[in-house]
Parts: C-alpha cells; structure tokens; sequence
C-alpha cells in the first residue's frame, strides 16, 4: 500500500465500540482502553515479516477504533487470498478482545470488507466498507458481539476447513504459499472463531481459545477458568445493576459465555 492514494481500495475493517462511554468520566480508563488497542497489534507486529502480503492500520479515538487490513502494494493477484486474509485478521484481534474481557470492559463491534479510503499518514479514512461495519455494530450487534458481514464469514470459515484438511494431509507443498499470511500456531478448539449467533448472525466467538494464548497462561490455568470466571462476573452485575438495558447486555455475555463453555466440556469429554 503506498503513501500516496489516489483512490479506492478493498480492505478488510474492523470496528469496536466500547460500550458504557456515555457514563465514564475516568481519564486513565479511557487511556488504557487505547493502550490496549494499541498495545495488542504492536504485538502482533513481530509477525510481520517481509514475505507477508498484508499490512494493518489502526485508528483509535476515544472509546473505539477502526482496524484496517489489506493487501500490500505490488503482489501479485494469485497470491491474494481473502479467505487467509481475513483469517489472519480475525485471529490477530483476539488479544485485543480476551484483553478487554479480562479487564471487564465490554464492547460491541461489526466486520465488513469492501471499498473504502484510507492516508496511512493522517487520521482520515472513509467509503462503503468503513460505513457497512459501523452499522453493524450500531444497528445489527445490540449486544455485547461482534457481527461479521456474511462475505467474510463463509471465506473465513472456508480458509480454516483447508486449512485443517491440508494440515490433516500433511500437504507440504502447501506451506509455501501458507507462510504468507502466517500467524502462530492457533489450532480451533470447542467452537470456531466464526460462528452464528441464536438469531442468525455470524459473530466474532471472542471466547474461541487457541492454545498457548498469553492471556490464558499468564493469568489463568485454563479456558475454564477463565469462562467460569466471566459468568461469575455477569451474575453479579446483573444482580447489582437496576437498569434493564445494562443487564440485559450482561444477560447476553453470561448466556453465550455458558454456551461456549459448555461445548469446550464437550469436546474435551470426546479427546
């Protein structure tokens, strides 16, 4: 992607809202909601080698921000791979969420991809793809979730089954082309990061765990705990809390959290 812009491109965007803004007069609050943001994909940064095909941008303010993925300049059309792209994307993010999760702020997001306009040197960017992911998440997500555009969804989904079939063959000649987009080893275990909601939404599963994920090995002993944890944190504000539309948000992340816990015990119970 170069400096100079003279129009359109597709990207991949991701948009996060953190919710109870209205209510947060704490500076340092709003200032660790940043950091995080920026903290988790500077991270990420170390995978970003010179034979990846894609690059990242993140514009934050306040309490949300909008994450840019897309293709670096000069590669060639084979080696475009949106299902890889989105993939790669999707699973960078996840310190970002589990980060939040762990420090009990709550956010919304949407997930689009298509045209939009972006100066990689100044906090301006613009187009359909950047208006399509801030609808779904003010307009669709209403919940704590994170609703991915159904394009980037089904490529996603797609990636990760050849991806798994490929890894199950034992397909060498595959690797070449794969460690263009490569991310730490994260194997999907009990539900995928992409999965339907109750209503029919594909959503962002924020509690998919891959193993030896930081947040999981620094702070906890295991996914479990972690979970249990959660849904131990939304009883108590769904107790304490009075306003209906604050619990109902807290309803939601315990009544997800249960499901996702329940089919990790599932699938352990089947290894």
């Amino acid at each position: 992607m170069s400096n100079n812009i003279k129009g359109f491109s597709k990207y991949l965007v991701i948009f996060i809202d953190i919710l109870g803004s209205q209510n947060r007069n704490d500076y340092q609050e709003t200032y660790k909601i940043n950091d995080i943001f920026h903290e988790e994909l500077q991270n990420n940064t170390s995978y970003d080698m010179e034979h990846t095909v894609y690059f990242r941008k993140v514009y934050s303010f306040s309490d949300c921000a909008y994450i840019f993925y897309g293709f670096k300049d000069g590669i060639e059309d084979t080696r475009k791979d949106l299902g890889k792209l989105f993939t790669v994307a999707l699973c960078n993010c996840e310190p970002i969420f589990l980060r939040f999760i762990k420090e009990r702020i709550l956010f919304r997001g949407g997930i689009s991809y298509g045209e939009a306009y972006i100066d990689l040197n100044r906090s301006m960017f613009f187009g359909p793809a950047v208006n399509k992911a801030y609808k779904l998440e003010s307009e669709t997500a209403i919940h704590p979730r994170i609703i991915i555009d159904s394009v980037v969804a089904e490529e996603t989904i797609n990636n990760i089954e050849q991806v798994k079939y490929r890894t199950l063959a034992n397909d060498t000649a595959y690797l070449p082309y794969l460690l263009a987009y490569i991310v730490p080893p994260m194997p999907f275990t009990g539900d995928g990061i992409v999965k339907k909601d109750i209503d029919g939404q594909y959503i962002y599963n924020y509690l998919h765990f891959p193993e030896n994920n930081i947040i999981l090995s620094q702070y906890y002993s295991s996914a479990e705990d972690f979970i249990n944890e959660l849904i131990e944190f939304c009883k108590k504000q769904i107790e304490n809390i009075q306003s209906y539309k604050i619990q109902d948000k807290y309803f939601y992340l315990k009544r997800f959290s249960e499901k996702i816990l329940s089919n990790l015990l599932s699938d352990a119970n089947l290894v």
